[in-house]
C-alpha cells in the first residue's frame, strides 16, 4: 500500500509532466539546426565570449574577433550559442564564419518564471553558460546576509548539470560564529570553502588555486561581490576579455548579461548577473532526494523503497531518525522539506 495519499501522487505526476514539457520547449528552439552542425571536439579551439542576434564575439588565437553563423541556418545566434561554447571557425576573405558548434560537455541552466498577459507563472529555461568545469557559489557574510537556502538550491542545479561546486564566502572580515556554523554544514559534505575579502585582500590566492586550469563560473546574489573578486583576480594579469564593444573593445552590458574573462592560460571565469531566486520545482522528488548526499547512508534503510522522508512516521524513516540524532543537519533537512513542499505545491 502506498504510504502517501493519491493526491500527493497526482501532484508528483504533474511536476514530472511539467518538467518534460519544459525540456521539449528547450529542444524546439534548436529544431531548425542541421544534425551535422554539432560535432565532436577538435584541437583548433575558438571560444564564444559574447552573443548578439546576428553574430558572436569569439576568443581565437588570443584575439577577439566577430563571426557570423554559416548560411542555411535560420536561427539567431543568441538562440544557439552561450558564453563558453567552443566552435569551429572558417575564414572567407576577411570574414570569419561559425561552421560548427563543438559538442558541449556541460550546460548550466536555471528555471525562470516569466509573466505574460495570459499567466503570471510561465516556466522557461534560461541557459547561462556552457562547458563549465567549476562553479563558485559566491555568498557574503553580510550585506546581503548569508542564506543557506540559496546554497542548497544551487547545489541541486550544479549536481544536475554535472558541474563541480565550491563555496566562496566573500566579505569574510565581517563574519561571525553564525556564518561559520552555516559553512561547517557544507564542509562536512566535503565541499571546498574559500573565505575571501576584496577589502583586505584575504583569500584571493587560495581562490586562484581552485580556479586555475578551469573554465569557471561565479554565481550568486547581487551585492555579494562577484565583480570585485574578478577585479582582484585580474589585477596582475595581462589578458582580460570581457563583454566587448565593437568600437572600444572594452566591457559593456549586453543581451547575454554574462561576462567572460581569461586571467591565465587555460583559466577563465564567466561572471553572471545576480539572481534573486532559484526555482527547482521542475525537478522530481526522487532527484531532490538523490541530490541531498547526506541521505545516502540512510535512505535505503527506510521501510518504504519510495520513502520521501516527509510525511512518513519517524519509525518508518531512517532519515528522520538520523536528523533526530543530529547525524543529518536539521537545517539542511528543513531546506529539503521546503523544496519538496514546493514541488508538491504545498507552499
Amino acid at each position: 500500500m502506498a504510504h502517501y495519499n493519491s493526491y500527493d501522487s497526482f501532484k508528483l505526476k504533474k511536476s514530472i509532466n511539467k518538467k518534460n514539457k519544459i525540456k521539449e520547449n528547450l529542444l524546439s528552439k534548436t529544431k531548425n539546426i542541421p544534425k551535422d552542425f554539432i560535432v565532436e571536439d577538435n584541437n583548433d579551439t575558438a571560444i564564444i565570449i559574447e552573443v548578439s542576434y546576428n553574430s558572436a564575439w569569439i576568443l581565437y588565437n588570443n584575439e577577439v574577433i566577430e563571426a557570423k553563423l554559416r548560411k542555411g541556418i535560420n536561427v539567431p545566434c543568441n538562440k544557439i550559442f552561450l558564453p563558453g561554447d567552443k566552435i569551429k571557425l572558417l575564414k572567407e576573405k576577411n570574414n570569419y564564419i561559425i561552421e560548427n558548434l563543438i559538442k558541449r560537455k556541460t550546460i548550466l541552466t536555471r528555471i525562470k518564471k516569466d509573466s505574460t498577459r495570459v499567466s503570471d507563472n510561465v516556466m522557461a529555461i534560461q541557459s547561462i553558460a556552457a562547458n563549465i568545469t567549476l562553479a563558485v557559489i559566491t555568498v557574503a557574510a553580510k550585506e546581503p546576509p548569508l542564506h543557506p537556502k540559496f546554497i542548497d538550491r544551487y547545489l541541486i542545479i550544479l549536481e544536475n548539470s554535472n558541474i563541480k561546486p565550491i563555496i566562496c564566502l566573500n566579505k569574510c572580515d565581517l563574519k561571525t560564529e553564525k556564518e561559520d556554523k552555516i559553512l561547517d554544514v557544507y564542509r562536512n559534505l566535503n565541499i571546498p570553502i574559500i573565505e575571501t575579502s576584496t577589502y583586505t585582500h584575504i583569500g584571493i590566492e587560495n581562490l586562484k588555486k581552485h580556479l586555475r586550469g578551469n573554465q569557471a563560473i561565479l554565481v550568486g546574489n547581487s551585492g555579494v561581490g562577484k565583480s570585485s573578486l574578478i577585479n582582484e583576480i585580474m589585477k596582475e594579469e595581462k589578458t582580460a576579455v570581457g563583454n566587448v564593444s565593437m568600437k572600444s573593445k572594452r566591457g559593456r552590458h549586453t543581451t547575454t548579461k554574462s561576462k567572460f574573462y581569461v586571467w591565465e592560460e587555460n583559466s577563465s571565469i564567466i561572471d553572471t548577473p545576480g539572481i534573486r531566486s532559484l526555482d527547482v520545482s521542475t525537478f522530481t522528488t526522487d532527484e531532490i532526494k538523490n541530490y541531498f548526499k547526506e541521505f545516502a547512508t540512510w535512505r535505503d534503510k527506510c521501510k518504504y523503497k519510495d520513502c520521501l522522508h516527509y510525511k512518513e512516521t519517524e519509525k518508518d524513516c531512517m532519515v528522520k531518525q538520523a536528523v533526530k540524532k543530529g547525524i543529518i543537519n536539521k537545517d539542511r533537512y528543513e531546506s529539503y522539506i521546503r523544496i519538496i513542499k514546493n514541488i508538491l505545491k504545498e507552499e
